[in-house]
């Protein structure tokens, strides 16, 4: 009797729901209900049409690279280089529209060129076996110097190209912004690939136990060129939709620090930062998260650098809270 006794209690303490369990997969619905919640109550006008379209453009380009990082974490992984990648890929665009070629074949070849160098990343990672956060780091560095070369630290001014008109201010009958439609396009197709495709669900048994993905039959090396190609083609997309709404292009700016954004919208969507699992519709929340801390920074008129700050704060709690349990 007594050992049952003790069974029962046992089996009492363990159907506790767990906070931190808890935080961790809702955590970022939470977090955009509090930071909502704030700025109806605090931020005057927050509560319009035009915000939320500007929240949606500026979510949007961020959105694309979040989607990748998300890959990348769940394979066990990070990239560094994605906000030098989209540098890359603008200037590829800038120099040859610039001179009057055409914008949609540049901005296809730059994301091939984006492409090949995140297989490259993939090989050096999976056949090589050099550490992501050092290797990505480096390509980081590498590729903002190539972008300053080649654009020979000039910077580039394309408003009068009616494609990346089109592109960064086209607004649809009415007021909707073009951006609308890729935010769109991008939160469907990621949940269904995360969710219910093979290449989903290999992303995270290779995170979970790369030896045991191998030894099930999994081509883990493939599997992880394909992760880092797509976080490159994403970041350089997040360049091209940049550089679009701002119908220019700085070598030395474009995509800086872009990467802590995404980073930090996977750490507080619940993506497991040790790889394994993924939550690509709490990362959707993250970076739109991200985005509004900076959106409520500016409309109440508290200096930018305060934003970072409170960025750098999300990404410490979560991943504080992300920690395994010792006890």
């Amino acid at each position: 009797m007594l050992q049952t006794g003790h069974a029962e209690a046992r089996l009492k303490i363990s159907e506790k729901p767990d906070l931190r369990e808890l935080f961790v997969e809702y955590g970022a619905a939470f977090a955009l209900g509090v930071l909502i919640l704030f700025n109806m109550i605090f931020t005057k006008n927050f509560l319009s049409i035009n915000t939320l379209f500007l929240v949606i453009k500026q979510a949007t380009p961020i959105l694309f690279m979040t989607i990748g990082m998300t890959l990348v974490i769940s394979s066990g992984g990070i990239d560094i280089s994605t906000g030098s990648m989209m540098g890359f890929c603008g200037i590829i665009i800038a120099l040859d529209v610039a001179g009057g070629g055409n914008f949609y074949l540049w901005a296809l070849l730059g994301l091939a060129a984006c492409g090949l160098v995140g297989a490259f990343n993939g090989f050096m990672i999976a056949r090589v076996g050099v550490q992501p956060i050092i290797l990505t780091l480096v390509m980081q560095i590498a590729m903002r110097g190539f972008t300053v070369l080649m654009a020979n630290s000039k910077v580039f001014v394309l408003s009068k190209h009616p494609a990346i008109r089109i592109l960064g201010l086209y607004r649809f009958p009415g007021k909707i912004p073009i951006q609308t439609v890729f935010f769109v396009a991008i939160v469907v197709v990621s949940i269904f690939v995360v969710r219910q495709t093979v290449l989903g669900k290999k992303v995270e048994a290779v995170g979970e136990n790369t030896r045991a993905a191998r030894l099930a039959g999994i081509k883990t090396t493939s599997v992880l060129i394909t992760v880092y190609v797509l976080s490159a083609v994403m970041a350089g997309f997040c360049g091209i939709l940049e550089l679009a709404r701002n119908a220019a292009l700085d070598p030395n700016e474009l995509g800086k620090l872009y990467e802590m954004d995404a980073i930090a919208g996977v750490a507080v969507g619940g993506t497991s930062m040790k790889g394994g699992k993924s939550n690509v519709i709490g990362s959707i929340m993250g970076c739109i998260i991200m985005v509004l801390v900076a959106t409520t920074v500016n409309m109440n008129g508290v200096p930018f650098a305060v934003a970072n700050i409170i960025k750098a704060f999300i990404i410490i709690f979560s991943l504080a809270i992300q920690r395994e349990k010792t006890v």
